[in-house]
């Protein structure tokens, strides 16, 4: 029995090993490695090309911005934008509007409009010379855009603000760049979303899509239908007082289009509207719910300029109903009498062949792009609630958007989405749980600099860091760390680098087996394989297709850490955590333990301390929760471990010894475990602990 355990177990550890050189070295990113290590800003996303010199061109406390009269309609975001930028820096500013024949003014930033500046829309030219910044854009979105680079290449120095010179030409690889919300489940005040296009924008997102309705509540105003803003046809506790009055949803959208982001409204049909049979006693799918739904439909849109909003999204996705075609020829005519384009979700009831797809499901992945002639938005990993921040981020990274180089007029872009189906007392706690700032500041530049190539095994498992695709990754990280300390200090941003951590790894070891259930180790006899990452998904390591088969098993990792004194460090420490879609999880362990699923963690042979948790035992969930009162009990920080105190581990002088165990026990559980050191900087932010050094094995 044992020897054919251990036979299986070094045939996976073997296949995975396999599985990895084959891949080690095939994934290059857009830019060249030595372009991106000799950047002198960092820069996300990296523009298409930069050339840099060595001087600097100080900032002044006095700068004339010039414009030609006739291009001052389009530029006038970018200029609005750059105000804004400069007045943070004390700068005074002068508005210049130049004749034909007129000189730049020394030592100022002009701003033009050159449609053939670059090969696609929105693109850009940026130059820092010793005379000043000239930025020369193919449209208005350009001219924004330049500027948002331009704020990236501010640096302080000894003597003020400086900008490296270069000369910058910059155009994005895919047109549609978006990030979602669901509002619909959890309600946001408008002020709110304002502050997240704020941010979207600065990292030359376009688009935000806008969930308005789910099962709880339909929240734009309807003056037609004034019962579905009713709190009673609400669901309780889901912020059923809250509606967006036409006035805020215009509002919105001016302020979006002020920063070139254009809003998809979604009012989701005919399925996710719960709310919608309590509010008129039938369904959607209904002869009499469909009637409502073009009447919605038409209050809409003669409110929501086409101009605007010329797309409206409507869902369609997990629902079943008597005649889908018939509700789907329908509904699509109702949008188009509104000169509106539909979009829809895939999968989902099927629109024709002129209606935008929106990839949602994991399996999408596997679609032959080059065959696609419906036009689609990739959202196929794109869910901030599906995993843990750390991980997504990195298969953000690694995904070609849409499994193609760059964009087209059937291959879209790709849409980010924020799910946070499970109810939220605060919320500003979103973006801390979902991880919404690294992560959507990843996605943006797979979007706008496209991947030469797809890299699926690395979307799971982090390549060795002394691979060409480890050390992307880990150029990356420190750019990315660049803007958690400049411009998130005040906004939850739970990001510390991760990818060079390197573990060994043996198992899987099942039930029969003495190191299944042997704590601090599986014994001298055991194979280990080398890991790399502070995040392990094991699904993945393992090369596990299957969750139903083999529940019960377990994993052991270890790494090692060489100190040169006696010290203690922290550490981020987690084991199972939960999706925020729903409460699907082992739960908040017993005190004492780690792990309700029984994992742990030792230094030196010695246990290391569990958190003390506030509420033990409790939220064990082993099936999925929508729409059940599970799901109406919001998630708190002690469930994630990012959002806890660190563990204090105690270092002895010399190599110390870190070992965890992972068992798996129930079929729908998130196998995985987690493992970053990290330290607080001077304003109390968890940041990268570099003081300790950590390989997988002793030297």
């Amino acid at each position: 029995m044992k020897k054919s355990i251990l036979l299986f177990s070094c045939l996976l550890l073997l296949l995975a090993a396999v599985r990895a050189q084959q891949t080690t070295d095939e994934w290059r990113g857009p830019q060249s490695l030595e372009t991106l290590h000799a950047a002198r800003a960092a820069l996300i996303p990296f523009p298409q090309e930069v050339h840099w010199n060595q001087d600097n061109w100080p900032l002044p406390t006095q700068l004339t911005i010039s414009f030609y009269p006739d291009e001052s309609d389009t530029l006038k975001n970018a200029v609005l934008s750059l105000q804004e930028i400069l007045a943070g820096y004390d700068v005074r500013i002068t508005l210049s509007h130049l004749r034909e024949q007129s000189s730049f003014p020394v030592g100022g930033i002009l701003l033009r409009i050159d449609k053939n500046i670059t090969p696609v829309a929105e693109g850009y030219q940026l130059s820092v010379t010793p005379n000043g910044i000239t930025i020369i854009a193919k449209d208005a979105a350009g001219a924004f855009y330049a500027v948002q680079t331009f704020k990236q290449l501010l640096q302080q120095k000894e003597k003020g603000w400086e900008l490296p010179q270069c000369s910058i030409r910059d155009w994005p690889a895919f047109g549609l760049r978006g990030f979602m919300h669901d509002n619909g489940r959890n309600f946001q005040s408008v002020s709110a979303l304002k502050l997240q296009l704020d941010q979207l924008s600065a990292y030359k997102f376009n688009t935000f899509h806008w969930h308005l309705t789910d099962n709880p509540a339909w929240r734009p105003q309807s003056k037609l239908f004034p019962q579905l803003n009713d709190p009673a046809n609400r669901k309780a506790g889901r912020d059923p007082d809250s509606t967006y009055s036409f006035a805020e949803i215009l509002d919105l959208i001016q302020y979006a289009k002020a920063h070139c982001i254009q809003v998809i409204p979604e009012l989701d049909m005919p399925g996710h509207s719960a709310y919608f049979q309590k509010t008129f006693g039938f369904k959607m799918g209904t002869e009499e719910g469909i009637t409502v739904l073009e009447k919605l439909i038409d209050e809409f849109c003669a409110v929501i300029p086409a101009a605007d909003c010329p797309i409206l999204h409507i869902g369609s996705d997990e629902v079943h109903i008597p005649h889908p075609d018939e509700f789907m020829k329908r509904i699509a005519a109702r949008v188009r009498a509104n000169r509106r384009t539909l979009m829809v979700w895939n999968p989902g009831l099927k629109g024709d062949t002129h209606t935008i797809e929106q990839r949602w499901i994991d399996g999408a992945n596997n679609i032959n792009a080059a065959a696609q002639t419906t036009p689609f938005v990739d959202s196929y990993v794109g869910y901030l609630n599906s995993g843990d921040v750390l991980s997504n981020m990195q298969r953000y990274f690694f995904q070609q958007p849409c499994n193609r180089v760059q964009g087209d007029s059937v291959a879209l872009g790709g849409i980010l989405c924020c799910w946070p189906d499970v109810r939220v007392d605060d919320k500003k706690k979103i973006l801390l749980y979902n991880g919404v700032w690294p992560c959507a500041i990843t996605y943006s530049e797979a979007l706008w600099c496209g991947r030469p190539g797809t890299a699926k095994n690395y979307m799971e498992v982090m390549p060795p860091a002394n691979t060409t695709p480890g050390q992307y990754f880990q150029e990356f990280e420190k750019r990315l760390a660049w803007y958690r300390d400049h411009f998130f200090a005040r906004q939850p941003f739970p990001f510390v680098a991760f990818s060079n951590i390197t573990w060994q790894m043996t198992g899987p070891y099942k039930p029969g087996d003495a190191a299944f259930a042997r704590e601090k180790g599986p014994g001298p006899a055991a194979i280990w394989q080398r890991v790399t990452g502070g995040v392990l998904l094991f699904e993945s390591l393992l090369n596990k297709q299957d969750p139903e088969k083999d529940t019960l098993f377990t994993v052991y990792v270890r790494t090692f850490i060489y100190s040169n004194k006696p010290q203690q460090m922290h550490a981020w420490v987690g084991f199972e955590m939960p999706a925020r879609s729903n409460r699907q999880f082992g739960g908040i362990p017993a005190q004492g333990q780690w792990d309700a699923n029984g994992g742990n963690i030792w230094i030196n042979n010695q246990p290391v301390p569990a958190p003390q948790w506030l509420q033990p035992g409790a939220n064990r969930y082993l099936q999925a929760t929508w729409e059940t009162p599970a799901s109406e009990i919001p998630y708190t920080d002690e469930e994630f471990y990012w959002t806890r105190t660190p563990a204090a581990i105690p270092l002895k002088k010399g190599w110390n010894t870190i070992l965890m165990r992972v068992p798996h026990s129930y079929k729908y559980q998130n196998h995985m475990c987690a493992f970053v050191p990290v330290k607080a900087d001077k304003t109390g932010r968890w940041v990268e602990d570099n003081a300790v050094k950590r390989v997988g094995e002793k030297r």
